[in-house]
C-alpha cells in the first residue's frame, strides 16, 4: 500500500471499525507525496507501540460482574477525566481509583478488593507488555532513515521509568529522549507537551512528525505546528495521514527527506542508556 493510499483508511486493532479523515487534503499530500523535510519524530507511546488497554478492559469486566452495567466508552470517559491529575503527578493513582469506583455505586468493601486486585494486575501487565503488530518494523524503518525519535507518554511515571519500559519492550531501538506528563506536570493536548518534545529534538515544529492515536492529542500536535500521523486511531481522529497499519509508516517515512540529525543529548549517547529525566533532556534539575 502506498502512503497516499493509506490516508483516511479504516484502522485495525485498537481503533475498531471506523473511518477517520485527513486534517486537510493539501497537508496530507505534502506529507505523503515526497520531498518534505522531516528532522525528527514524536511518538505517543501507549496504544501506538504497545496495547495500553489490557488493564482497562480487565477493570471494566470486573466492575460489570459486580453489577455496575456500564459500557467501555462511558466508563472510560469518566475515568480519563479523573486520571488527568494522576498523570500530572498531583494525585495518587489508588486514591483516584477508589473515588472513581465509589462514584459508580460500589461499596467501600468492594472498592478495597478491586484496588488490591488492580495493583497485582497492573504489575503483571507491566512485566508482560509486548509491542503491537508492526511496531518493531516501523521503528526499524525510522532508524534506517536516521530520524531521531522522542517517546512521549501521558502516564503517572517518570521519564526514566518510561525509558526502562522501552528498553525492555524494544531493546534494539534507541530513542533521542523519553518524556512523560508526570515530569512536565501537564498532559496532552496542552501545548507545553509538544513544545517540550520538539525542544528535545532541537527542531522547529514544521520539521517534526507526531505519531499518535488519540483524537485530542492529534489535534493538539497539529495546533502546535507538527505534522500528524494517526495509527490505531479513534473514529473521530483527524490527521495529515491516517494509517491502516503501523507498518505502513515505513513506506510513508521513505517519502520524507531527512535533514541533518540534531546533536544527541549527553555527548552523543542515547538518552535511554542514561535513564533520561527532564534534567537530562533540558539541562536543568528536576
Amino acid at each position: 500500500m502506498s502512503p497516499s493510499a493509506s490516508a483516511a483508511a479504516t484502522p485495525s486493532g485498537l481503533g475498531g471499525e471506523c473511518h477517520a479523515s485527513s486534517a486537510s487534503p493539501q497537508d496530507a499530500s505534502l506529507l505523503s507525496s515526497g520531498g518534505l523535510e522531516v528532522g525528527g519524530v514524536v511518538i505517543d507511546v501507549p496504544d501506538v507501540l504497545y496495547d495500553a488497554t489490557h488493564w482497562r478492559r480487565w477493570l471494566l469486566q470486573l466492575v460489570n460482574r459486580l453489577g455496575v452495567g456500564v459500557g467501555y466508552a462511558e466508563f472510560y470517559r469518566a475515568w480519563d477525566a479523573q486520571l488527568l491529575d494522576v498523570h500530572r503527578g498531583r494525585r495518587e493513582f489508588a486514591e483516584v481509583l477508589q473515588t472513581f469506583l465509589v462514584g459508580f455505586g460500589l461499596s467501600w468493601a468492594q472498592v478495597d478488593e478491586i484496588e488490591a486486585a488492580s495493583r497485582i494486575q497492573r504489575q503483571n501487565l507491566e512485566q508482560n507488555v509486548r509491542p503491537l503488530a508492526g511496531a518493531i518494523r516501523a521503528l526499524e524503518g525510522l532508524t534506517r532513515l536516521n530520524l531521531p525519535m522522542v517517546a512521549w507518554a501521558d502516564a503517572p511515571a517518570t521519564s526514566a521509568r518510561l525509558a526502562e519500559r522501552l528498553e525492555r519492550l524494544l531493546p534494539q531501538t534507541q530513542f533521542h529522549a523519553a518524556l512523560t506528563s508526570f515530569d512536565l506536570e501537564c498532559t496532552q493536548p496542552t501545548a507545553d507537551c509538544y513544545l517540550a518534545a520538539i525542544d528535545a529534538l532541537r527542531l522547529p515544529p514544521h520539521q517534526v512528525v507526531y505519531i499518535g492515536h488519540d483524537t485530542q492529542h492529534l489535534a493538539g500536535a497539529k495546533s502546535a505546528g507538527l505534522w500528524t500521523v494517526a495509527v490505531n486511531h479513534d473514529c473521530t481522529a483527524r490527521a495529515d495521514v491516517c494509517l491502516t497499519r503501523l507498518e505502513d509508516l515505513v513506506d510513508l517515512a521513505a517519502t520524507w527527506r531527512p535533514i541533518a540529525r540534531p546533536s544527541r543529548i549527553d555527548n552523543g549517547r542515547s538518552v535511554l542508556s542514561q535513564r533520561p529525566t527532564m534534567a537530562a533532556a533540558f539541562g536543568s534539575q528536576p
